[in-house]
């Protein structure tokens, strides 16, 4: 059985895909991220590119506790099932569907963690983007 989760992740790692900035805007925005909790467009993409530099199929292990994964890099601990039995799932998701391309599990996802806890449940987004300038991260992408 490991070696099959191991040939899967190995699958994905040689098959991650990174987006484009504004294609990540777009999907972001279309997505419903545009002023989500009162968070404009750019912080959520100035955290995804912090997290993961938008690979969408990173998965790496954790500082905590559990697994990151996906363009949010969403642990696995509290947020989706990864089938370990000591997770929580609040997102009520398999930790694999965060590594897609099409990023809606992601951001549902993410939506749900930003309903509970904000933004600054991601220490990247705290770091790096909060109170700074964030229209760099849509500059040029012609989305609105």
């Amino acid at each position: 059985m490991k070696v099959f989760a191991f040939l899967i992740l190995l699958i994905a790692v040689t098959s991650a895909k990174r987006l484009g900035r504004c294609t990540v805007a777009r999907i972001f925005k279309e997505n419903g991220l545009d002023g989500y909790e009162g968070y404009g467009l750019g912080n959520y993409i100035c955290m995804a590119f912090w997290e993961s530099h938008f690979k969408t199929h990173k998965v790496r292990t954790s500082d905590n506790i559990g697994k990151d994964y996906g363009i949010f890099q969403i642990n696995s601990y509290k947020w989706c099932d990864d089938g370990l039995p000591t997770g929580k799932n609040l997102c009520k998701i398999k930790c694999g569907d965060l590594l897609g391309d099409d990023l809606k599990a992601s951001v549902d996802c993410a939506k749900i963690i930003v309903k509970l806890e904000g933004l600054k449940s991601w220490s990247t987004w705290e770091k790096y983007c909060d109170g700074r300038n964030m229209r760099r991260w849509t500059k040029g992408c012609d989305i609105y």
